[in-house]
């Protein structure tokens, strides 16, 4: 049996680990990334134009969301967390990585931008918004901590398994949590869209495929071509 590590923060309640195995795969699970909340006011963003969220987890973390601003996702798993409190984004760019949002985000010319996103995340999407004449207010709605140590033996028990022939990485934080936590840059990578590839194969990962689309149904896609079962079963 072909197994593959997936290291998204959700571990066994992630929705590709369900998928994954769905397809017959053995599937380890070891968080490389965990979130935790961070303290914000987030009445004042009630007075903003948009509200532009880049994860689930950055719409999770807001306790209410304002009726007043328009809301954007990033990608259809964030819309997906959106809808499921009530709210129509008003935006989803047509790829779903944070150059696009920035590029496409519509009437954002001296408007007020609340920017809701994880501690690490980058300067790209600001700086993209803010060249095109809005106001962006970055909101830090939780941190990221990269290379959590209660995974440390979930990810060294995946590493025994002599059956683990890829490790699936969301984002460039798991990538470098994985080598934090001991991870060998030997074991190809399956990634989930192309700034994930760009930082595993700047740190030496081989990637041997990239999902078509930045969601579960994608990443779980990307595995089966990388990975097909009956290139295993000897068909």
């Amino acid at each position: 049996m072909i197994a593959v590590l997936v290291t998204r923060p959700d571990g066994e309640s992630d929705p590709l680990v369900h998928a994954l195995r769905r397809r017959g795969y053995r599937v380890h699970a070891a968080p490389m990334v965990q979130t935790e909340p961070v303290e914000f006011n987030a009445a004042s963003l009630a007075e903003c134009d948009w509200i532009v969220l880049t994860s689930a987890r950055g719409v999770k973390a807001l306790a209410t969301l304002p009726p007043g601003p328009r809301f954007a996702a990033v990608g259809p798993e964030t819309a997906r967390a959106l809808r499921a409190r009530g709210i129509t984004p008003s935006h989803i760019p047509g790829r779903a990585d944070g150059a696009d949002l920035g590029d496409t985000l519509p009437d954002v010319e001296g408007k007020r931008i609340a920017l809701v996103r994880a501690s690490a995340a980058g300067e790209d999407l600001p700086d993209r918004l803010r060249r095109r004449g809005a106001n962006v207010e970055e909101v830090t709605a939780y941190r990221t901590v990269e290379g959590p140590v209660a995974s440390a033996e979930m990810l060294r028990i995946a590493l025994a398994d002599p059956e683990l022939r890829a490790v699936v990485f969301a984002s460039g934080s798991a990538v470098r949590g994985f080598l934090r936590l001991g991870g060998s840059k030997r074991l190809p990578a399956i990634t989930i869209g192309p700034r994930t590839t760009s930082s595993a194969r700047g740190r030496g990962f081989t990637v041997i495929a990239q999902a078509d689309a930045q969601s579960v149904s994608g990443l779980a896609d990307a595995v089966v071509h990388a990975l097909p079962m009956e290139v295993n079963n000897g068909a």
